[in-house]
């Protein structure tokens, strides 16, 4: 996707002003995860409070493997419980996700995505997600993820499910950015 088409996409489906919650990996050497995506957001003119998935010494993809820490659901869970007591979660009207390294931590950002909404001051919470599992038929997620996302993510949008089913079931490379509108039950 060039830089101005990625502009435009941004620039549409993303809610301003309001805030984006970032959830995203964190790598030392190389431009990925949060690291990619939020120097860009801020640019564009987007206010971005980042939480890291993972801090890896590098990107997955590499041959020599990778070194680092993945958080936990209990982790995140306790971010979120710290900014909602702080109020810190009114203004967020979009959240984007991408690198997940443990089942518990995308377990947590489902409820993660209810409390945002909750808490929400708008009717709306835009979700962008980008499942990263893998490339060129290689997982380079735990395996349980694959599951999570196919039966419990995907409930999450029609437009996530079928793109995610067609990723998933096929050997198709599926190159996109996907955009999941929450409602508020206001």
């Amino acid at each position: 996707m060039s830089s101005s088409s990625t502009e435009k996409v941004l620039n549409n489906d993303l809610k301003s002003p309001q805030r984006v919650l970032s959830i995203q990996s964190h790598v030392v050497s190389g431009y990925v995860g949060n690291k990619a995506a939020v120097f860009p957001l801020q640019l564009l003119g987007f206010d971005v409070d980042v939480i890291n998935s993972v801090h890896f010494s590098n990107h997955t993809g590499h041959p020599g493997g990778i070194e680092g820490d993945v958080l936990g659901g209990d982790q995140l869970k306790s971010i979120v419980d710290g900014l909602e007591r702080n109020g810190l979660l009114r203004d967020i009207g979009n959240v984007l996700t991408g690198y997940i390294g443990s089942e518990s931590f995308l377990r947590a950002i489902i409820n993660l995505l209810k409390t945002v909404r909750s808490n929400n001051t708008d009717s709306t919470v835009r979700y962008v997600c980008d499942p990263v599992l893998g490339d060129n038929g290689e997982f380079y997620v735990p395996p349980e993820l694959v599951s999570i996302y196919r039966e419990e993510v995907s409930r999450l949008g029609q437009a996530y499910q079928r793109i995610l089913r067609t990723k998933l079931q096929t050997k198709l490379t599926v190159k996109c950015v996907l955009f999941i509108n929450f409602s508020s039950p206001r």
